[in-house]
């Protein structure tokens, strides 16, 4: 991780899923880069996704994919939350993630694709 000589503190930060509250550095987008890439690595229809509607986990491979020539939107099969948008545009492709979707390995791809 990347860190200037002089970071920004900021205070009792926490996350989801850890209940002690800790600091934490506010860091140029460089820093998330290889967590990005290991998160990202491997077999990606095995990547879990979570809903962040009614928080079911699954992996890629079996959520509802709408797609036509501009886009694919990646909904949930329970309760059709809209997970994210796969935009296919001439600048390239973007991606626009909803709120609340969450993305992580599966743990048997994880041990194919070891993190570091």
């Amino acid at each position: 991780m990347t860190m200037s000589d002089d970071p920004t503190r900021v205070a009792h930060a926490t996350h989801p899923g850890r209940d002690d509250p800790h600091t934490a550095h506010v860091v140029d987008g460089n820093a998330v880069v290889g967590a990005l890439e290991d998160l990202l690595a491997g077999d990606l229809s095995m990547l879990i996704v979570e809903c962040g509607g009614c928080h079911r986990a699954a992996p890629l491979a079996e959520w509802r994919v709408e797609a036509d020539r501009d886009a694919f939107i990646v909904r949930c099969r329970s309760c059709t939350h809209t997970l994210w948008t796969l935009m296919r545009g001439g600048d390239g492709p973007s991606l626009l993630i909803a709120g609340g979707c969450g993305l992580r390995r599966s743990p048997d791809d994880a041990e194919r694709h070891p993190a570091g």
